[in-house]
């Protein structure tokens, strides 16, 4: 008969694989369970891993391609033209208004100095516009009677003082004759200073402008 002890030796070799470690033993239906759980946690992982990447790329997509609302960008993209560089408004700017005209008669110097001297008489002291409109007047009837400026002084009585005239005065008479600007458009000829003497001849012609001290006319027609 078998002895107790040989029979616990034979238990001992038979248990031998269980007891060298606390996991079950290779083989065992209790292993292979676990091993199932094990590659399930794995693979839930990896499924909760792979679908957290794809929401994170998702969203920097949206993130880049979409703007938030109310705050519209767009380009707006012209179509190609002939023209480089040049701005092209949609309608043209207005033309400046301006009383100056072409040069309407040339002076030489000698004329110049007299109608000079002449202006400087009759409106030293008058304003920049008084000073004009006497330039205004020698020009007119200059062109009225087709003669020279120095002589058109005379056939109208002006003064025969020929002081020297100021820088302003020079300027008034180039702003007449050299760049053809007036003071009105009418055609002045005459012209006198109602407190130093009185005109019915003056004063039957046609009324045009007051400045300084002068009263300004043009012709009245005799037909």
């Amino acid at each position: 008969m078998e002895t107790t002890k040989e029979r616990a030796a034979r238990c001992d070799r038979a248990t031998h694989a269980r007891r060298s470690s606390s996991l079950p033993a290779y083989g065992s239906r209790t292993a292979s369970i676990t091993r199932r759980r094990r590659r399930a946690k794995r693979k839930a992982l990896r499924a909760a891993t792979l679908a957290a990447a794809v929401l994170l790329l998702g969203g920097i997509s949206v993130a880049i391609f979409t703007t938030p609302a109310g705050s519209k960008q767009e380009t707006d993209i012209l179509p190609p033209t002939n023209t480089v560089g040049a701005y092209i408004p949609d309608t043209p700017a207005p033309a400046a208004e301006s009383r100056a005209r072409a040069v309407r008669f040339p002076l030489t110097d000698a004329e110049r100095d007299v109608v000079e001297r002449v202006v400087m008489a009759e409106a030293g002291g008058e304003s920049f516009e008084g000073q004009m409109l006497v330039a205004q007047c020698i020009l007119n009837a200059a062109e009225k009677r087709g003669v020279e400026p120095s002589e058109a002084v005379v056939l109208y009585s002006y003064t025969k003082s020929r002081p020297d005239p100021t820088q302003r005065v020079k300027d008034a008479v180039a702003a007449v004759f050299d760049r053809g600007e007036t003071v009105v458009d009418e055609p002045i000829l005459y012209f006198y200073n109602p407190a130093l003497v009185t005109s019915d001849f003056h004063e039957s012609q046609i009324f045009v402008i007051e400045e300084g001290g002068h009263r300004f006319f043009a012709e009245r027609s005799t037909r």
